[in-house]
């Protein structure tokens, strides 16, 4: 019997899709090593039947659309400045839920874990709202959003790109016209097991559990983001994008999953959603005067349903054409081609199996020697005949007597 289905990390996404494909329920996703879910089956229980592999969504062509290019910005600037860019998903959400609709999203549950849950009404949207720097588990919430689409119920489910073509592999041949799915532009995902020892560092140093963490706080602006740890004793533990070791890391591609590396859903317009968002990056340039640093959303719409979602919430949100699609790949790289490897991952993760998330030593791999090193690790490579003379050179200009 088959021990596994396709796990290779350069492949296997780890989007779940398998477990719900699956008819005899013999599929697992366990941690590996670096902390990144795979696939398990159980010998016992499978019956070779091939649908985990011929529905793997891995390496799947992405459909060719006609996008339309749009910046947008929700008109309520509290709304603007709790998410991520502009609040363009929540303005999503809240339509899908007042249609009877269940929304899915990425959001912080037991443990500080990150997994997709479902918003039944607007007073669970808060959680899904801003991004999250670490993969979500969308296991469950895959086979879920199947089970509701099969009684007529709506969907709005958000994610990755590999986890909106996880759901439909795992609708397979099903087509429905109560599903409206949004991805974004994707710079890779983070081990969930990496993460949570980041997590386990600050509370040793803080005496506290970490109750709330926010990896976009726009305090210093939507430009200059930062991450903020809040604890249960009050304490927080704030840092910007080359401060704070685990976002530094993490913008640094030093522990993405192996398969970002090689990914086959980034192609420009070439996305299975309905509608993918993006930061807009490089406003200050493209549109300065619509740029007030509380966030703007790049937002393309794939699909005439994906058009029609952004015209029912048209009236709280200010949209305009992006016509420069060029200029926006300068801005955000992510829309065309994958992130590549930081070249100390391999050392990193040497490291990490052992000892776990360490700081310092993040900062230290990702920075590498201060100036002062830098020059003591050349001299320390001179040849013996050019030390003697720089230390004779020294012992001159320190000698009193060698003074005019």
């Amino acid at each position: 019997m088959r021990q596994t289905v396709r796990t290779n990390p350069a492949e296997c996404t780890g989007c779940g899709a398998c477990v719900s494909i699956c008819p005899k329920q013999a599929i697992v996703m366990q941690p590996d090593a670096e902390g990144f879910l795979y696939p398990k089956v159980d010998g016992e229980k499978c019956i070779s039947c091939d649908l985990c592999e011929k529905r793997c969504p891995a390496g799947r062509e992405m459909p060719e659309h006609h996008a339309r290019l749009l910046g947008a910005q929700a008109k309520d600037e509290a709304l603007r400045r709790q998410s991520s860019s502009g609040g363009v998903f929540t303005l999503l959400a809240r339509e899908v839920i007042r249609r009877g609709g269940v929304v899915f999203g990425a959001a912080f549950g037991e443990n500080m874990r990150v997994e997709h849950v479902g918003a039944f009404d607007e007073t669970e949207l808060s959680g899904m709202r801003g991004s999250k720097y670490v993969q979500s588990d969308a296991t469950d919430a895959i086979g879920n959003a199947v089970s509701l689409l099969k009684r007529e119920i709506p969907v709005l489910f958000s994610g990755t790109p590999c986890q909106i073509n996880g759901l439909l592999a795992a609708l397979g041949n099903t087509k429905s016209d109560k599903l409206l799915t949004v991805d974004f532009v994707c710079h890779g995902v983070p081990s969930p097991g990496v993460f949570a020892s980041y997590l386990v560092e600050l509370e040793k140093k803080h005496g506290s559990r970490v109750s709330a963490y926010t990896f976009r706080d726009k305090r210093l602006g939507w430009k200059n983001f930062s991450a903020v740890a809040t604890f249960e004793n009050g304490e927080e533990h704030a840092g910007t994008q080359t401060t704070e070791p685990y976002l530094y890391g993490f913008l640094q591609n030093l522990y993405l999953r192996p398969s970002c590396h090689s990914c086959s859903q980034l192609r420009g317009e070439r996305h299975a959603a309905d509608i993918t968002l993006a930061d807009l990056w490089g406003a200050e340039k493209i549109c300065p005067e619509r740029d007030d640093d509380t966030g703007l959303s790049f937002v393309m719409a794939n699909t005439q349903k994906g058009r029609q979602a952004l015209e029912q919430s048209g009236m709280q949100l200010n949209v305009f054409s992006i016509r420069n699609f060029e200029g926006m790949t300068r801005a955000n790289p992510s829309l065309l081609v994958p992130v590549k490897p930081h070249e100390k991952r391999a050392a990193f993760f040497k490291r990490y199996q052992k000892h776990g998330f360490e700081s310092e030593r993040v900062m230290k791999l990702l920075r590498g020697p201060n100036a002062t090193q830098r020059v003591m690790k050349r001299v320390l490579h001179l040849p013996i005949g050019a030390m003697r003379r720089i230390k004779n050179r020294i012992s001159k200009m320190t000698d009193p007597r060698s003074e005019k």
